[in-house]
């Protein structure tokens, strides 16, 4: 008890003094301007560097068991806790819908006296360009199309209309890229600056559990906290680069076909990738991340706003309001879904085995050439769930690269512990 009132007086009075192990030192002149200052917890960085470097060589090493052993844990996941996945995205966003209409909602997330380094042009483009540009730039079209040609939960209805089922691709997408996608950005994002801003804390994963476990953070649990960030921080961040590499590589190739789509050039288009974005990082938040989050954002505009006004304007229109409609309208069920009887078995209740028999499929007269008349059973684990593990394991970098908002120092190097 004593502990616990002493961690509740120290947490209303903001004095929190970080109590880890770190090394600090600056490159150069302590008030140089743009002088690097190294802040970091060796523990946390010499144990993510050993992990990080045996998981790159067992998949350099072994890359088919590597494949092979990523895919079955995926499928395992999806089959054992979709339900998690699933219910704890709509958890969150009740959760944040209630602190947005209680007392809480108007809490500046900084000092009372201070004001957002950036606005909020700047703000937004940052955020957009860490939690969905590379993405959504590459599945906002090939998304809707594959839900529309491809084997799905409505597909297998001969009898829905070409219309109906164009719109049903448009909502998964919208779904998949809605208030679900950014719900996780938000939670972490919200600890993350209030323990940082408004308590002092240093912007690490560990910081968010002060208020449970006071102190201990900054010992063995905290460390491993950090850890875990770290690496799934790197499993997030190489999801969005693998992806962000591949669309380059096919849109160099279509513009010049001397140019193949291989791992070679995918490999120099990511040297290529990391030298800019560590360009931008060491510069800081202010020169690198800022602007270049402003010109991919001011391309990514100029990008949409080409495609609306040289194609059919206002069929865009109509079909973007329609499909925000279609989208508010089905958002409980689709946020609930969890595909259970596709999981459980393919055209569950139309196999032999479980008593209905073959004929079944065959007398509703809509079975796909498989023998199946559902969506596949992996459908889940090949979207939903792959965007929600996406968002969860890149949150780390994702929440604390959009909250700079107040005072920067030359270097920060607290987006996680390194």
């Amino acid at each position: 008890m004593a502990e616990k009132r002493t961690t509740k007086r120290t947490w209303e009075n903001a004095v929190i003094k970080d109590k880890s192990i770190r090394v600090k030192f600056w490159l150069g002149p302590k008030n140089g301007k743009f002088t690097p200052r190294f802040d970091f917890n060796p523990v946390v960085s010499s144990i993510s560097f050993v992990l990080i470097l045996a998981f790159v060589l067992w998949c350099v090493l072994a890359t088919d068991h590597a494949t092979d052993s990523f895919g079955s844990a995926k499928s395992w996941i999806t089959d054992c806790f979709t339900w998690l996945y699933v219910g704890s995205q709509d958890f969150w966003a009740l959760v944040i819908i209630i602190i947005y209409f209680s007392k809480y909602g108007n809490m500046k997330l900084g000092k009372d006296d201070e004001e957002p380094e950036y606005n909020d042009a700047s703000w937004f483009a940052m955020l957009f360009a860490c939690g969905v540009g590379v993405g959504l730039f590459f599945y906002g079209v090939a998304e809707p199309i594959w839900h529309y040609t491809g084997a799905n939960r409505y597909s297998a209805d001969k009898y829905m209309a070409d219309n109906e089922l164009a719109q049903k691709a448009m909502n998964l997408t919208f779904f998949h890229w809605g208030i679900h996608a950014w719900i996780v950005y938000v939670v972490v994002g919200l600890l993350l600056a209030f323990t940082t801003y408004r308590k002092g804390m240093k912007m690490t994963m560990k910081s968010c559990f002060y208020p449970l476990l006071g102190d201990r953070i900054f010992g063995w649990i905290g460390d491993f906290i950090d850890i875990l960030s770290v690496i799934t921080t790197l499993f997030g961040v190489c999801t969005s680069l693998g992806l962000g590499v591949m669309q380059i590589n096919a849109g160099l190739h279509y513009v010049n076909e001397s140019i193949e789509e291989n791992t070679t050039n995918q490999v120099i288009i990511i040297w290529c990738i990391t030298f800019i974005a560590t360009c931008s990082t060491v510069s800081g938040v202010g020169m690198g991340i800022r602007r270049l989050s402003e010109l991919c954002f001011s391309i990514g505009m100029f990008l949409m706003m080409a495609v609306l006004f040289l194609e059919d304007s206002w069929y865009i229109l109509n079909l973007f309001t329609q499909s925000i409609g279609y989208y508010i309208q089905w958002i409980i069920q689709l946020g609930f879904h969890c595909d259970a009887f596709e999981m459980a078995s393919p055209s569950y209740g139309g196999k032999t085995e479980i008593g209905l028999g073959s004929a079944a499929m065959s007398s509703r007269d809509r079975a796909f050439d498989d023998g199946t008349s559902d969506g596949p059973s992996d459908w889940m684990d090949g979207w939903t769930i792959f965007y929600w593990d996406g968002g969860s394991v890149g949150l780390p970098s994702s929440a604390c690269s959009s909250l700079r908002s107040q005072e920067e120092e030359p270097f920060d190097n607290s987006s996680t512990e390194q």
